[in-house]
């Protein structure tokens, strides 16, 4: 079906209008409520689910908002789970959700070491992590500690490159909860 530019323009207010709607929602709760529970209507995502490039209907909302699940399979098992892997240069809003029982963060490093060959040592005087001030790392942006049942919407200005999304509470980032992320 052959559509005219007036098309365009009506989806694209449509899909601002739902990502507003998204990040007021999400967002919200950092304006003196809890984030706790907080329940956002995000097309196409489900919890628990393992998103995909496939499957990444925030992807075709707005190629600059990646969902992201946090959470554990098992006692011995955890993952970070991306709606997409790559995005835009410019400004990513990552709407991260801890889906799991245990607290998690979400931390963005610029770097050219893959997602899953940073060496585990101690950091910040704690055993069982990365270190986020090594040679050739930077940590762009993080969320901070998150409690289970919680989401919220982590904005970065993101330049072309190689990045590696963990999770660096102790053992977690040893337990599997890292990814690689592109930007171009």
């Amino acid at each position: 079906m052959k559509r005219g530019p007036a098309y365009g323009a009506w989806a694209r207010t449509g899909s601002l209008t739902a990502v507003a709607g998204l990040l007021l929602v999400a967002c919200g709760a950092a304006g003196g409520g809890s984030a706790r529970n907080t329940v956002a209507f995000i097309p196409g995502y489900t919890p628990g689910a393992s998103p995909g490039p496939s499957t990444s209907a925030m992807s075709a909302l707005s190629p600059g908002i990646v969902t992201v699940a946090l959470g554990e399979t098992d006692q011995s098992h955890m993952y970070i789970h991306l709606s997409g892997v790559a995005a835009p240069a410019g400004k990513v809003t990552f709407v991260v959700t801890n889906e799991g029982t245990k607290t998690h963060e979400f931390v963005v490093l610029a770097t050219k070491t893959p997602a899953d060959s940073f060496p585990i040592v101690s950091f910040e005087g704690e055993a069982n992590r990365i270190d986020e001030d090594a040679k050739g790392v930077s940590n762009v942006g993080e969320t901070g500690d998150m409690d289970p049942g919680t989401t919220t919407a982590l904005t970065i200005d993101l330049a072309s490159g190689h990045y590696a999304v963990v999770c660096n509470l102790p053992g977690h980032y040893a337990m599997g909860m890292h990814q690689d992320f592109w930007v171009a």
